[in-house]
């Protein structure tokens, strides 16, 4: 049985949604802008969501309070 992995985008966006700020504060405290924000997890006018920049990702991820770690081997 395999188990696929969550990728990062989608760890971003999991993390985000169950963050108690609106989109409005979390873009804020990321000090990324609020449409960039709101286009990554809602999606544009279509209703296709946008990717990040990485350096916008790592900003996010911050302000949510993750972080990348390396796995541990076994």
């Amino acid at each position: 049985m395999s188990t696929r992995k969550r990728t990062l985008t989608e760890i971003l966006r999991q993390a985000a949604e169950a963050d108690e700020r609106s989109i409005f504060a979390l873009a804020r405290d990321a000090n990324v802008p609020y449409p960039v924000l709101y286009r990554f997890l809602k999606g544009d006018a279509t209703g296709r969501k946008q990717s990040l920049h990485l350096t916008t990702a790592d900003k996010l991820a911050a302000a949510l309070g993750l972080e990348l770690r390396p796995k541990r081997r076994r």
